[in-house]
């Protein structure tokens, strides 16, 4: 299948408002990326925990900053930035907790276009983490060509499961 022309994908910033629709594609692409890799129960129990409506919207509403890439309003991808919870942050970064684009899309630009938007609301931080599964060479991939160095390991914990990640971090202009 050839990638969609990045010209049709929007990307906005979501609200709390928009926490349904973060909740499908965050499911959608987190599920397309990783079924036959890791347990089907363990995906399942994540996007019901993980990706919940109620807690993407309480995230947001705490101060998470969250952009949706749509196509004619259809949720296609999304990114998320937080308070870091990784072990291996230190004072002045925040986390891309998550991005993720369903695969139609992958080579089109927009991935690039979500980045841009979450690099625009990094204002004031010295530094983006972030970790990402040791075995996602694409991720990885993406990540190295925006700048991202590793800096640590770490056990991440989806549905009881635990895999092994690589935690990155790139230096940010400061305002």
């Amino acid at each position: 299948m050839r990638p969609v022309d990045s010209s049709n994908v929007m990307i906005r910033a979501a609200t709390p408002a928009d926490a349904l629709r973060l909740s499908l594609v965050a499911s959608a692409t987190f599920l397309e990326t990783f079924a036959g890799m890791i347990d089907g129960d363990a995906l399942v129990r994540h996007c019901e925990t993980v990706h919940d409506p109620g807690g993407l919207a309480a995230a947001m509403q705490a101060g998470a900053l969250a952009w949706l890439a749509e196509v004619d309003g259809a949720p296609v991808g999304y990114a998320m930035l937080t308070t870091p919870a990784l072990d291996a942050a230190q004072d002045g970064d925040i986390e891309l907790k998550k991005i993720y684009l369903l695969s139609r899309f992958h080579g089109s630009g927009a991935a690039r276009d979500l980045f841009d938007a979450v690099l625009a609301g990094t204002g004031g931080h010295r530094r983006m983490v972030l970790g990402v599964k040791a075995d996602n060479a694409r991720a990885i991939a993406f990540y190295r060509k925006q700048g991202f160095d590793q800096i640590a390991t770490r056990r991440f914990d989806v549905g009881g499961t635990l895999y092994d990640d690589v935690v990155l971090a790139r230096p940010l202009a400061r305002d």
